[in-house]
């Protein structure tokens, strides 16, 4: 039995996911920077100072992004003025559903601009006879988000943060749920400390996908697909996948292979749907995969084993030959293909393998298959002119693209056993066909046994 899948997930309602246009502020560094996708709120509001910058590289600051190459940096001043952006969304937030979304945040050790005219630094450094040439915005400030019906007009305040003083990425969730239908979106940095009082910034990055979620949010549930339990594999890599539900954003699914982060996969917000191609060591490899949110986490741990494709060679080649104690017949040849006689075997034939089970999600070859295969090799080996195909099936119980992957390396591995065993490779050709082809029912255990299995199918006879 394979890739057993709780049908909660084949069911999963599929989740509103409103798409954020240039979520890190990707473009050229500067000063007063006009950013793709986004609009300056702070000139409409304070026409007489400057848009929002595209760090890093200018007033000191010098962090590394967390994602792309640029993030937007955001500064309040002393004169009770600050900077803020807006876009819209083209679906809009709507009444009645709730709703996730995250962005990082940081700050700089230093963003020293240029002095003003006004603020309160201006003015003190003005009664000392003082001539100030830069200021330093580094007092910690917040970030709020806006809704709006309007371009730049706050309509609902959707989150807040506490005063950011970290020197590193930080990830913010937020929660929140419309009061009316809003178009727009809109970060602001801002201070609670008054007017004149405070010269701040912040640095944003990296924004999430806006993902409605339950107003009540249930905690994560991970399930990994492939492999259910443990795998065997010569390959270097394995496709993995796995289901995860109540997870709202790709930074909240983390991949640990052999206990360091894993980065390189695909997570579907809308369906819960994630999908990787893990490289591999030799021997065991140690795979977790967790979700959160709000409420809590939740992981999974499957081991993936990378197997030496000398060693099966070498076991095969070691298999003790049977002497064949009829004198009328060659030794080792048959004269049957799975109980057919050749002149029964017709073109386009398809023949059960019997006697082969694989273990769960694995294909390796195990020495109690080797009685059947020899027989079919020494009949191949006997009659040169036919030639097959090994057709590898799965039931339905795992994901698609895996059960098509895993029917496919059975079909090769009894492949290479034959050809091992002395058959032509021009004889053979293998192919998995996952599960669209059932022999019998996938609603009971003996029908999903039966439909996991191995046949040959004739491409070819007597020419």
């Amino acid at each position: 039995m394979i890739c057993l899948v709780d049908s909660t997930y084949a069911q999963q309602t599929k989740k509103t996911v409103i798409k954020i246009e240039n979520p890190s502020f990707e473009g050229i560094p500067r000063a007063s920077a006009r950013i793709t996708w986004w609009t300056d709120c702070g000139k409409r509001k304070f026409p007489e100072e400057t848009p929002p910058d595209l760090q890093p590289g200018f007033f000191l600051v010098d962090l590394p992004p967390k994602d792309g190459d640029s993030y937007l940096g955001m500064v309040v001043r002393d004169n009770d003025t600050h900077e803020s952006v807006t876009q819209q969304l083209y679906t809009p937030l709507e009444v009645g559903t709730c709703y996730n979304f995250s962005l990082f945040v940081a700050t700089s050790e230093e963003y020293s601009s240029p002095a003003r005219t006004t603020g309160s630094m201006a003015e003190e450094a003005d009664f000392l006879g003082i001539d100030l040439k830069m200021i330093e915005h580094t007092e910690p400030v917040l970030l709020r988000i806006w809704g709006g019906v309007n371009q730049c007009d706050r309509i609902q305040k959707l989150g807040e943060t506490e005063l950011i003083s970290n020197k590193e990425w930080k990830k913010i969730d937020f929660r929140f749920e419309p009061k009316q239908e809003l178009r727009f979106i809109i970060l602001e940095a801002f201070s609670k400390r008054g007017p004149f009082s405070s010269n701040g910034h912040i640095l944003i990055d990296n924004l999430s996908d806006i993902v409605g979620v339950p107003c009540s949010m249930e905690p994560p549930l991970v399930k990994v697909i492939g492999p259910t339990r443990k795998a065997s594999t010569k390959d270097a890599k394995y496709a993995v996948s796995a289901n995860l539900e109540n997870v709202y954003s790709k930074a909240d699914v983390i991949i640990s292979l052999n206990d360091k982060q894993f980065t390189d996969f695909r997570f579907d917000v809308a369906t819960g749907s994630l999908t990787a191609s893990i490289p591999l060591k030799s021997g065991n490899n140690k795979l977790e995969i967790k979700g959160r949110n709000s409420e809590g986490e939740d992981s999974e741990i499957r081991i993936v084993k990378r197997v030496k494709e000398e060693t099966e060679i070498a076991a095969v080649l070691t298999e003790p030959k049977v002497e064949d104690t009829n004198p009328s017949q060659p030794a080792n040849e048959e004269t049957t293909l799975e109980g057919i006689e050749k002149r029964d075997l017709k073109k386009n034939q398809k023949l059960e393998i019997k006697n082969i089970a694989f273990s769960e999600d694995s294909y390796v070859v195990r020495d109690d298959y080797k009685s059947t295969l020899d027989k079919i090799a020494n009949f191949l080996k006997a009659n040169k002119d036919v030639i097959i195909e090994i057709g590898g099936h799965t039931n339905n119980r795992c994901d698609e693209e895996f059960c098509l992957q895993l029917s496919e390396n059975r079909a090769k591995a009894v492949m290479e056993y034959l050809v091992s065993g002395g058959v032509l490779q021009n004889q053979l050709k293998a192919k998995g066909y996952g599960s669209v082809d059932p022999i019998a029912s996938n609603n009971s255990f003996y029908g999903r046994k039966r439909n996991q299995r191995v046949e040959i199918k004739i491409l070819d006879i007597n020419g």
